[in-house]
C-alpha cells in the first residue's frame, strides 16, 4: 500500500497546477482560458486538469474504486463537460442569453477555486485510510 501522505501531497500539488490552468476573477475568464485550451486540441483541455488524471493514475493503480475515489472521478467528470458545454454554447454555437452573459461576467472569489484544494485530497485521505 502506498504512503498515505504522499498520495495527499500529490493531490494536493495537481489540483494547485488546475488551479493555476483555470482561475480567472471572473467566471467567462476561466471559461476564455479552457476555450484557448480545447482549441488548440480538447486532449489538452483533458490534460489540463492534472487534478483528474492523478485520480485516475491512483485508483487504477492501487486498485482502488472505494466510493470516495469515485465520487472524486465523477465530480472531475461533471466538471470538466460541464466546461466543454459552455465552450460549445458559448464560443463555438454563439447562443449566448442575457442569462448566460449575466453569469460570466460574474466575479467569483478564490476560495472557489480553493475548495478543490480541501475536498480532492481529503477523498483520497478517505480512500486509502
Amino acid at each position: 500500500m502506498a504512503n498515505i501522505e504522499i498520495l495527499i501531497l500529490i493531490t494536493f500539488l495537481a489540483e494547485i497546477i488546475e488551479l493555476l490552468f483555470f482561475y480567472s476573477p471572473i467566471l467567462g475568464g476561466s471559461l476564455v482560458r479552457s476555450y484557448n485550451l480545447y482549441k488548440k486540441s480538447p486532449f489538452l483541455l483533458f490534460s489540463a486538469h492534472t487534478g483528474y488524471i492523478w485520480l485516475l493514475i491512483i485508483s487504477i493503480k492501487y486498485n482502488n474504486l472505494s466510493i470516495p475515489i469515485i465520487i472524486a472521478i465523477a465530480l472531475k467528470t461533471l466538471d470538466i463537460f460541464t466546461k466543454i458545454e459552455l465552450i460549445k454554447s458559448v464560443f463555438i454555437k454563439q447562443s449566448n442569453s442575457n442569462e448566460l452573459n449575466e453569469l460570466l461576467n460574474t466575479k467569483v472569489p478564490f476560495w472557489i477555486y480553493a475548495i478543490s484544494l480541501c475536498t480532492y485530497p481529503y477523498l483520497v485521505y478517505l480512500a486509502f485510510s
